[in-house]
């Protein structure tokens, strides 16, 4: 017996079917280890599931999903199996394409958290690539090959399911890979197929996921593009210290995140004005092009208020209105270590406290912090007011050194307060600790400053 149901999924009449063996749905691609299974189960009177390749009568392979129950007589004995049947060839096809995608995306999340723009990270990219097409594709080997302008030229290969057919293997299908604007960059080549093996791969699936695969190579590109535009915007504003003022030792450094995932907007400056030595730190929200602008105009202001004599507050209210014209919001630590004598004075916009640093060991400064620039409004910074004696100083940072995933920021601070007491009070040894405290998830700016004994002779020279 069949069903009309049967007769349209397989093409054929209802009088070529009945008396004839099952073995006529059967072809090239049929999996013989799942033809295996099912005669053990029925041979021993179990249930049989599975799924396969299977023909209608024009030849055209599809994917069935079919059971086989064995009826049995009042005895036990089995007399009749009866097949229920279904056509999953677009269930497959979707699943296999969906699994294809959700592996680009986390290949291109796996080249997106390179740091640097390294061939190997476009490389792993492709490799997801290739992999999710032989994933859809189920046979042969595929290769991508991709020319990009941006990411340039590399090629990755994966290999499908092997079958036992005779045939030559001399069939192939090529997929292009293009930009959103149409412009080739690339291809997925499926190789080395047997004709049979063509027939069934599924091309609108490989078409789709080509054009995924085509977005996502576009916008690992933009990314890149503006990311060496940011990190070159980025180091043309940071401050190179060739040397520091009389009585002072001042080192900074810039320390790229771990996830490497956007440029951030971490900066600091340090400016010398006739009274005072003035050390900036300051991080801008968001990532990319648009903070390390933010970033720029806010160091390029800082240093002109300082250097033209303004006061403290009056610098803060031209940021405050800078970043509220961008419409961003950054955090900013201040520190003025006169060169008069032993002290220092210190402002925090929402900015996290320096550390103080000297022979007896590290301290956290008690500032009073402000809200971030963009929200100050008429809440200012107060000065919180700091002896700062001979081979004392100060270590000025952003975030990313002391915040951690899953961690309270106290945890961070301590490490760091830690860490800095046991370094001792030279700038550079001080770093070199810093850099010691593991990789973090953001990019850090630190400027350490120290206070020498030349600072009180530079300023005794200058009275007399």
């Amino acid at each position: 017996y069949v069903n009309p149901a049967y007769c349209r999924m397989t093409k054929r009449a209802r009088a070529d079917i009945i008396g004839r063996s099952p073995r006529i749905m059967q072809g090239p691609l049929t999996d013989r280890r799942v033809l295996d299974r099912l005669r053990d189960d029925l041979a021993a009177g179990r249930r049989f599931s599975g799924a396969t390749v299977n023909y209608r009568a024009d030849g055209a392979p599809f994917r069935i999903a079919w059971s086989i129950d064995p009826v049995a007589d009042p005895a036990g004995g089995v007399t009749h199996f009866v097949a229920t049947q279904r056509d999953v060839t677009a269930e497959v096809a979707t699943e296999r394409l969906r699994a294809a995608e959700e592996g680009l995306d986390a290949a291109l999340v796996d080249a997106l958290a390179t740091p640097d723009d390294s061939t190997p990270a476009l490389s792993r990219l492709l490799q997801g690539i290739a992999d999710g097409a032989s994933h859809i594709a189920e046979y042969g080997s595929v290769e991508v090959s991709l020319r990009d302008p941006v990411l340039g030229l590399v090629s990755a290969t994966a290999t499908g399911e092997s079958t036992s057919l005779t045939s030559p293997a001399t069939a192939s299908i090529r997929i292009p890979i293009s930009r959103l604007d149409t412009t080739a960059i690339g291809s997925i080549t499926v190789a080395r197929l047997h004709p049979e093996e063509r027939d069934v791969v599924d091309r609108r699936g490989l078409t789709r996921f080509a054009e995924r695969a085509g977005s996502v190579i576009g916008a690992l590109a933009e990314y890149r593009r503006q990311r060496r535009t940011a990190l070159r915007l980025q180091e043309a504003i940071l401050p190179r210290i060739e040397t520091a003022p009389d009585g002072y030792d001042i080192a900074t450094v810039y320390l790229p995140g771990a996830d490497g995932i956007h440029v951030g907007g971490d900066w600091f400056d340090v400016v010398e004005t006739e009274r005072d030595v003035a050390v900036l730190v300051g991080d801008v929200s968001g990532h990319g092009i648009d903070a390390a602008t933010t970033m720029a105009r806010l160091q390029t202001l800082a240093s002109a208020e300082l250097q033209a004599g303004r006061s403290e507050a009056e610098m803060f209210m031209v940021l405050d209105r800078a970043c509220r014209d961008d419409g961003t919001m950054a955090t900013l630590a201040l520190a003025r270590v006169d060169r008069q004598g032993a002290r220092a004075r210190v402002w925090s916009a929402g900015h996290l406290p320096p550390v103080r640093i000297g022979p007896d060991g590290a301290d956290l400064v008690r500032v009073t912090p402000a809200p971030p620039l963009g929200h100050l409004r008429d809440e200012l910074p107060s000065a919180t007011v700091l002896d700062l004696a001979d081979d004392s100083g100060l270590v000025l940072y952003t975030d990313g050194l002391v915040e951690r995933r899953g961690e309270p920021l106290t945890i961070g601070l301590e490490r760091l307060r830690s860490t800095l007491a046991t370094s001792g009070p030279v700038p550079e040894r001080v770093l070199d600790e810093l850099r010691t405290l593991g990789p973090a998830d953001d990019d850090t700016a630190v400027v350490a400053i120290r206070r020498t004994a030349e600072a009180d002779r530079e300023h005794e020279r200058v009275v007399r």
